[in-house]
């Protein structure tokens, strides 16, 4: 997910600022003097009195998630769930905000599921690691050329080549990267400065997140049975299925309780963009169909632009023609960041473009259409304050199956991947439709 600084913030980031407070341990002839300048006037970092800014003290977690999330522009999160899920992360505490941001915009996660570890200090390859998840995990030109590049961890290399190629981050005394030594304040002040002088001078789109209708679910009416979600007397128990599951017995299925699936009509291809059919689709909307389940389908999209998401759409109207539809018709489109992946780089607004284009053909045609997405993709892949008018599947995989805290509007929930149901071998996602979009 890659962000953007606003005009004014990366001015500051180009300007050699000439004038700083009065920090007795910053000298001007400082190798780090700029940077602490720039990280103080655009209020990223602060000192750690009004007379020490601590050039070579160490970083915390928490320090870093609230640096980046200034830099992000503090955007508004819905404050009853800036401590969720992690129990060392108190809702008051004056970097809950910040965590909770990390966690959605996917910089940071925590060190267990139920704990971040705030205090902890943070390492130089974890510190490049925020900044390329936060720039959108951009491929780095090469290897790296550090004596030292065999020490840097596997999860963070790509991380650290990017940050070496772009200048983002330099070597310590004798040509080391020095991946597990702790990062200092200094150091970090740099590495956000060089950082931001990289970033685009203004968000391509800000989405409206007051006009998106919140989530009034009453949490106390999910139950759980049998590893089933359900909402109340009148939600629906689901699945949703593709040639993954290979060959399915819709009539154990049906018996086992089951109310809906929604059956993967279609696919385009990661990196040469053909469009082909699900192998099973046939066989799964005919066996649903005929064991008296709902059925809703799904395209899971690579759409790079309109044009792509029409061919999309007019590929999955022509499959279920003939078939009893009454579920939603849904736009599944997600980023596929390999090298080969053809959307690793498309901006959530031709993403949400493509989406809108998908069911407006949807609806013209008769059907009732829907979007797909997750906490990490709403208004970063998908913008939902411009989708308003359409229905919303939200994946979020919570722990023990944790009553989803995201803070939107949704119609039906996958809420888990690790499903069991009568009739399929393996996993199954399964869903709990809310808010009916089966037209029953």
């Amino acid at each position: 997910m890659k962000k953007k600084l606003t005009a004014a913030l990366l001015a500051l980031s180009l300007l050699c600022v000439s004038a700083l407070a009065d920090f007795t341990d910053v000298s001007s002839d400082s190798w780090y003097y700029e940077a602490v300048s720039w990280a103080e006037e655009s209020g990223i970092m602060n000192g750690v009195s009004e007379s020490t800014f601590e050039p070579n003290g160490q970083l915390t977690r928490a320090m870093v998630v609230t640096m980046l999330y200034r830099l992000d522009g503090e955007p508004s999160l819905p404050e009853s769930d800036w401590g969720y899920p992690y129990s060392d992360v108190p809702s008051e505490s004056w970097f809950a905000e910040s965590v909770y941001w990390a966690r959605l915009s996917g910089v940071a996660e925590g060190v267990s599921a139920t704990e971040f570890n705030p205090n902890g200090s943070i390492t130089r390859e974890q510190l490049v690691t925020m900044l390329w998840r936060y720039a959108g995990k951009p491929a780095g030109g090469g290897g790296l050329s550090f004596s030292d590049a065999g020490a840097v961890s596997s999860w963070a290399y790509d991380a650290a080549a990017w940050a070496a190629e772009s200048g983002v981050i330099s070597g310590r005394d004798g040509n080391i990267f020095d991946p597990h030594g702790k990062a200092t304040r200094a150091e970090c002040a740099a590495m956000l400065m060089r950082f931001a002088a990289l970033m685009p001078e203004e968000p391509e789109y800000v989405p409206n997140l007051d006009i998106i209708p919140k989530n009034t679910y009453d949490s106390s009416l999910f139950e759980l049975n049998d590893g089933r979600l359900t909402y109340g007397s009148g939600s629906l128990c689901g699945i949703d299925v593709s040639s993954h599951q290979g060959e399915i017995d819709w009539a154990a299925v049906a018996a086992d309780g089951i109310d809906f699936a929604i059956i993967r009509a279609g696919y385009r291809g990661y990196s040469e963009g053909e469009i082909y059919l699900d192998p099973y689709f046939e066989a799964n909307i005919t066996g649903a169909l005929e064991n008296g389940l709902a059925v809703g389908v799904y395209f899971f999209s690579q759409a790079l632009n309109v044009d792509e998401a029409l061919e999309e759409a007019r590929f999955t109207l022509s499959a279920i023609r003939g078939y009893d539809v009454t579920g939603p018709v849904i736009f599944d489109w997600e980023r596929i960041e390999y090298d080969s992946g053809r959307t690793a780089d498309a901006s959530g607004v031709t993403v949400t473009d493509c989406a809108i284009a998908f069911n407006e053909a949807v609806e013209a045609a008769g059907y009732q259409p829907m979007c797909y997405g997750s906490p990490t993709t709403s208004n970063a892949d998908i913008y939902l304050d411009r989708l308003l008018e359409y229905p919303f599947w939200l994946a979020h995989y919570t722990k023990d199956t944790a009553i989803t805290s995201f803070p939107y509007h949704y119609d039906m929930w996958q809420y888990t991947s690790s499903g069991s149901v009568d009739g399929i071998e393996g996993r199954v996602d399964l869903n709990v439709a809310i808010d009916s979009v089966f037209g029953l």
